[in-house]
């Protein structure tokens, strides 16, 4: 592949897009359409994967963005089904990709309803991604409802961002906003004035769609994250306790991401009248804040 351009590639075992702008290098597997990584040129990567995450059909996938959809967390009326969803563990099809401008380009993936999925989630819809590569990460989520009757779901961009150190950043922009406090049972909190720091596990739904910052001080890097149509934000690190809980992730590993999360959770779901359509956006940039 050329300096710009794009090629289908392998990922220990999974089928990948490779992206290549004159600005940044962007890989996106087919498997839950997961973007793995987005790296500006001459820079270190901005998203992480587990040294321990589970390369293989059928398995979550830890780091990168994951899809969280058709819902978020355990499903709320029967926990034998599988936690975020199933939208992460399928198997994508790459629709095409088309170059935007002198220096973008956007890979767009397409998931339909079929009866495996229909036996988790009993609606016909079509999932569609698109993920835009230059000097910014975009990514432009929609669902459609091509069935008779309308249905409910859940949506997270469950991004994992590398970090040099979680004990020393930041997420500022959530100031006075409602979460939910995972950590404490699901304790109904506000957040105060101060940016949200993780000298523990921190697990929030916050009710607010930002924009926020992520200051990564120790890595000398501050990034925006800016969604639209969106109506939660979770903000996510394990922390060590939890960490030695999760077989994908090295004990130490928590320290190297925080997860940042754009979607619709809880009473921020979304209901979708039969043809309606609904898309969430969101665009990661440097910032200098």
């Amino acid at each position: 592949m050329s300096a710009s351009g794009w090629k289908r590639g392998d990922r220990n075992g999974l089928e990948v897009v490779e992206l290549a702008t004159a600005s940044s290098t962007c890989t996106i597997a087919l498997h839950g359409a997961q973007v793995l990584s987005f790296a500006p040129r001459g820079e270190r990567d901005w998203l992480w994967v587990s040294d321990r995450a589970v390369f293989a059909a059928g398995k979550a996938l830890r780091g990168g963005i994951p899809i969280c959809f058709p819902w978020f967390g355990p499903h709320a009326q029967d926990r034998s089904l599988p936690a975020h969803g199933f939208a992460r563990t399928r198997l994508w099809r790459l629709a095409g990709v088309d170059e935007i401008g002198a220096n973008e380009l956007r890979a767009r993936l397409e998931l339909a309803s079929d009866p495996e999925t229909a036996r988790l989630f009993p609606h016909p819809f079509v999932a569609r991604l698109a993920v835009t590569a230059g000097d910014a990460l975009e990514l432009a989520f929609e669902v459609e409802n091509p069935g008779e009757a309308p249905f409910a779901f859940e949506l997270a961009l469950h991004t994992y961002f590398a970090v040099a150190d979680a004990g020393g950043a930041a997420v500022a922009g959530l100031d006075g906003c409602a979460y939910l406090d995972k950590v404490d049972g699901g304790a109904r909190r506000r957040e105060g004035a101060a940016p949200v720091r993780f000298t523990g596990e921190v697990d929030r739904v916050y009710e607010c769609s930002g924009p926020v910052t992520l200051a990564d001080p120790a890595g000398g890097r501050t990034l925006r994250i800016e969604g639209e149509g969106a109506g939660s934000t979770v903000v996510w690190n394990p922390g060590a306790a939890k960490t030695r809980t999760l077989a994908d992730i090295s004990p130490e590993g928590y320290r190297g991401f925080v997860c940042v999360e754009t979607g619709r959770i809880g009473d921020q779901r979304v209901t979708l009248p039969p043809g309606g359509r609904h898309e969430i956006r969101v665009r990661y940039a440097r910032s200098a804040a």
